[in-house]
């Protein structure tokens, strides 16, 4: 059952044109709602009136809004996966036994901040990961 929450919700953070994680979700008349630039561009290239393109009714909104509640939602899961995914076993440092929270942009690899400033590292650049 827990499981099939976890599904449900998951779901509800796709879009259903891109099939990805919602970016700047926004809701259109029909109740739809879609990633804000996979509507622009499904819209863009419509030779007629523009549709919905999960229900198919025309749509007439030119401007259109953020579902702020959806984006929010969507911002704390992407927090809850970095903060599972940085806690995982394989993003803790074996040598120093710390989470990994730079990124080496030359290695391409994840560091702890004590492998970070090493000299096999410390002349490379460095991003925190969130």
């Amino acid at each position: 059952m827990e499981w099939d929450i976890a599904q449900a919700f998951q779901e509800e953070r796709r879009c259903p044109i891109c099939m990805e994680t919602f970016i700047d979700p926004v809701t259109i008349h029909c109740g739809d709602t879609l990633c804000r630039p996979c509507l622009r561009l499904v819209w863009e290239e419509a030779e007629t009136l523009a549709r919905c393109p999960v229900c198919r009714q025309p749509s007439q909104q030119k401007e259109l809004k953020t579902n702020i509640a959806l984006q929010s939602l969507v911002s704390i899961r992407r927090q809850i996966s970095l903060r599972q995914f940085l806690s995982s076993e394989e993003h803790t440092c074996s040598t120093h036994k710390e989470t990994k929270q730079m990124f080496c942009e030359v290695d391409k690899s994840l560091l702890c901040p004590h492998c970070s400033p090493s000299r096999e590292h410390e002349a490379h650049r460095h991003q925190p990961v969130d």
